[in-house]
């Protein structure tokens, strides 16, 4: 081979290698291009798929906050349902005083059990404390009624102005008994035992009860139930409402923090 020839056969030759390589280089391309278009889609897969979660978790928290709201305000509504009927109870006909209570007490226990699954741990103390107490406030409801009933109708039946040296033989038996009423938790035993005829006397002699509403005083009063002085209570404080609002306050400050900060100031 000369070398004119070797001259024609050198480019011929290089042309393959060249070709490859050029071709090599273009699906290299290619390859770098697709990897990256893969991976963008897999970084608008990811990021879609979090925005996902972050809305799903989002929709998730507004409906479980949704959900206590309403189960707290259904609680509280029923809680305040049963103190406002326990208060105007003494007013109610002996007759229909258990069936308003058992009504409003079932509502209470009702309302607790969603409340009691959605709580977090700040609330569900709160909340258990007020249940409680609404479970005791209605076990003494019946008796409050009894008592703050015929504490109502003695004072009813006295003259305010002038008890003490009031001469109607009515107005002194209604105000003796009153009296009575009124003292016999902090009397002892003997004594109560000793004035028994006479407060069964003075109930009948003041003419402000009928023969049923004597018969259940008398029959609480030789039971005399430890929480005598709460139920029958005074002219301005029941303490037993007092203690009903005291544990009511923390249960809504509790309900309260549970919520954003927008809607607490509402």
């Amino acid at each position: 081979m000369n070398l004119a020839d070797l001259g024609t056969a050198v480019p011929a030759f290089l042309a393959l290698p060249i070709s490859f390589l050029t071709a090599l280089w273009a699906r290299r391309a290619g390859d770098r291009a697709a990897s990256a278009t893969l991976t963008a889609g897999l970084d608008q897969a990811r990021a879609a798929i979090t925005t996902a979660r972050v809305q799903h978790q989002s929709e998730h928290e507004a409906r479980q906050q949704t959900a206590l709201a309403d189960a707290s305000s259904a609680f509280l509504r029923a809680a305040d349902a049963l103190a406002a009927t326990v208060q105007r109870l003494p007013d109610v006909d002996h007759n229909q005083r258990d069936t308003q209570l058992a009504s409003t007490g079932m509502t209470v226990e009702t309302t607790f059990g969603p409340l009691e699954l959605l709580a977090p741990p700040n609330l569900l103390p709160c909340a258990k404390a007020l249940l409680d107490y609404c479970r005791s406030l209605e076990k003494l409801a019946l008796d409050r009624a009894v008592l703050r009933s015929a504490v109502k109708a003695l004072e009813s039946g006295w003259c305010y102005l002038d008890a003490e040296s009031c001469d109607h033989p009515h107005h002194s038996s209604a105000y003796l008994a009153w009296e009575f009423l009124v003292d016999w938790n902090g009397k002892e035993e003997e004594e109560r035992w000793r004035d028994r005829d006479l407060l069964e006397f003075c109930l009948q002699d003041s003419r402000c009860l009928s023969d049923g509403e004597t018969a259940r005083v008398l029959a609480l009063a030789d039971r005399l139930p430890g929480s005598w002085s709460q139920m029958i209570g005074g002219f301005v404080r029941d303490p037993l409402m007092e203690r009903f609002t005291s544990v009511r306050t923390p249960f809504v400050k509790a309900v309260r923090s549970t919520r954003n900060p927008a809607e607490v100031n509402q």
